[in-house]
Formats: structure tokens, C-alpha cells, sequence
């Protein structure tokens, strides 16, 4: 989901280091300390027990924290529930291998935050209707069962945020979603996690959100619906912070590429709006639509202190937000 560099400011400092390789900036361990970086980055380079092998594949997950260290001076590490499990089974996570990754981190002198759990969405579309649906009955209870377990698992390996994936945030799931978070957050609190949820998508939900293999629906899903730029604002994160306050719940405000914020304003407004209920990060990336040098100046401008957490697509793309995050933090 990287896109394009032109524009955004970069780094200014001493040492900034290209793609792989590093080194670390010649920074101050306060302004590292307010970067992450997520797993989902070196997807191509992890090498997970259910992937096959490559020349790529050169990184073992219980490495990578320590790459993170020597490549940028970065300890903070955001997962991907896929590189916390030694399967794939999102109902049984294998606490041996988490404690096994824990030590991993705590070897490195490293905190993994946040996972983000992508063990289902909340709320699917329904393509024949066009309308967005909760989870009910079994499989809400389902989802609801999974999702506790994440919360179990989280203070083993140290994490205090659990990002869910709300699906599609309509005005027909968002009583759903709310009372489905809300007993997920209700069961977390105790624990001391919380539980948030992201800005996903560029406006109303698509409709061909079909699941792979099942062929096309029945009769032809309806045209999205036309919608002012205001309303597309609503849906982008509107929704999203209606449900995070009926729920008692978290955000994370992810900048999104070209399509969610089209102009500077845009983006600085969802920042202002949403940063009372943040968790403690955002999820941060460059695009031709805004420049990051700019957002990040206006968040802490209003007070933000949480961690940048960079969400791009290679080793070199993170090098860019790296220098970008660092070039412009007060």
C-alpha cells in the first residue's frame, strides 16, 4: 500500500541510512522511542512454520525484534496475530510459542504494545442486500469466544491493545458492532487491555467483499450509493467514533493511503476528532494526497505523544517513513 514519496519531507538528520542495511538514525532514544514498526512490513521476510521457503525468507520471526534494533534503534513491535500463533488457528493460540516470543523481545530490549487480530470481521456485507450486518447468534458468540482468548493471551506477551477488525461500519451494523465491542472491552478492562478499532476503506463499504472461492453471488449486488464528501468523511471514520464512544472503546487512527483523506484538512480534522480516545498510536504511512511531515507537526501541535507506527509494504518504504517521523517530531 505504499504509494508514492514525491512531496513528503524527509529526513533531516545526520544519519539516516537506505532500505536494508541501516544503519539507525543519529537520533535521540526519546524520539525513537515514539516509532513502531509493525510485523506486516517484513511479511516477505519472515519466515512463519506454515510459509514455504524463499530467498526472500531470511528473517525467523524471533529475530526480527532484534532487527529492529540494529537496523533502526526502534523497540517497539506492533503483530500481526499471524505472527503470533504457530498455526493458524485463531481459537487455540499456542501459549509456548507466545512466551517463546516474549523472550525474544525481552532479549532485544524490546515492548510489543499492540497486536492487531484479524480473526474475522465483526460486521460482513451482504451483497445481495447491500447492507452491512453485525454478527449474530452462533457466530457472534464465536467471534466474541475467539477474541476473548487474545485478551487472555496479551499480558503474557506484554501487550495492552488489541485492534479488532470492525468490517464493514454502516449505519445498519453500528448498534451491533458497539454492543459486540463493548462486551469485548466490558471483559478487557480488568485485564488492563483495550480495545480499539481502525479507520478502514475509503468511504461507504464496497460490494465485492465476497469470500474467495464461493464464485458470485446470486443476483448482481447493487451500486454503491452516490454520496457527498461530507458523508464519505461520516463513513471513513464518523461511524467509527460513534461506536468507539457507545462502546467505551479505543481508536487507531490509520492514515490510509490516496483514498481515505484527500486533502490536508481532511486528515487533521480525523486527528483533532479522534485523539481523545486514542490507544496510544497511529498507524502511520506517505501519499500524494497530504503530507505526513505536515500531519505529524499538527498532532503534536494538539498534544499527541503517542508512537507512530509505520504501515507500508517493504524494508526501503519504512526507511522513508522512518526518516519522515523523525525529521518532524518536536
Amino acid at each position: 500500500r505504499f504509494r508514492n514519496v514525491t512531496g513528503v519531507q524527509t529526513c533531516a538528520l545526520p544519519i539516516c541510512g537506505r532500505g536494508r542495511g541501516g544503519p539507525p538514525a543519529n537520533a535521540t532514544p526519546e524520539k525513537l522511542a515514539r516509532i513502531e514498526i509493525m510485523t506486516l512490513n517484513h511479511s516477505q521476510m519472515i519466515k512463519r512454520p506454515w510459509d514455504a521457503e524463499s530467498p526472500q525468507r531470511t528473517l525467523n520471526i524471533f529475530d526480527l525484534p532484534q532487527y529492529y534494533v540494529d537496523m533502526y534503534g526502534v523497540r517497539n513491535v506492533e503483530f500481526q496475530s499471524n505472527d503470533v500463533c504457530q498455526t493458524k488457528d485463531y481459537d487455540n493460540p499456542d501459549m509456548s510459542y507466545i512466551r517463546e516470543l516474549r523472550a525474544a523481545l525481552d532479549k532485544a530490549g524490546c515492548k510489543s504494545h499492540q497486536i492487531n487480530i484479524e480473526i474475522g470481521q465483526m460486521a460482513n456485507l451482504n451483497p445481495q442486500t447491500a447492507k452491512a450486518e453485525a454478527l449474530s447468534g452462533d457466530a457472534r458468540a464465536a467471534w466474541l469466544a475467539r477474541a476473548k482468548k487474545w485478551v487472555d493471551l496479551s499480558p503474557t506477551l506484554g501487550v495492552t491493545i488489541l485492534m479488532h477488525n470492525q468490517g464493514a461500519l454502516t449505519d445498519d451494523s453500528k448498534a451491533g458492532v458497539t454492543s459486540l465491542w463493548k462486551e469485548l472491552q466490558d471483559y478487557a478492562t480488568p485485564k488492563g487491555v483495550k480495545i480499539s478499532g481502525e479507520t478502514r476503506g475509503s468511504g461507504a463499504p464496497t460490494l465485492n467483499q465476497g469470500r474467495g472461492g464461493q464464485g458470485a453471488p446470486a443476483t448482481p449486488a447493487p451500486a454503491a450509493p452516490q454520496m457527498s464528501e461530507k458523508e464519505r468523511i461520516r463513513y471513513v471514520w464518523g461511524i467509527l467514533m460513534e461506536c468507539t464512544k457507545g462502546s467505551g472503546g479505543w481508536t487507531n487512527l490509520d492514515f490510509g493511503g490516496d483514498t481515505r483523506f484527500h486533502t490536508q484538512d481532511e486528515l487533521h480534522e480525523a486527528i483533532k476528532v479522534m485523539l481523545p480516545r486514542n490507544s496510544g498510536g497511529m498507524h502511520t504511512r506517505v501519499s500524494p494526497t497530504w503530507d505526513l511531515g505536515l500531519a505529524i507537526k499538527y498532532a503534536e501541535s494538539i498534544g499527541f505523544r503517542g508512537r507512530y507506527t509505520i504501515e507500508v509494504n517493504d524494508d526501503a518504504a519504512v526507511r522513508i517513513v522512518y526518516n519522515t517521523i523523525l525529521a518532524n517530531l518536536t
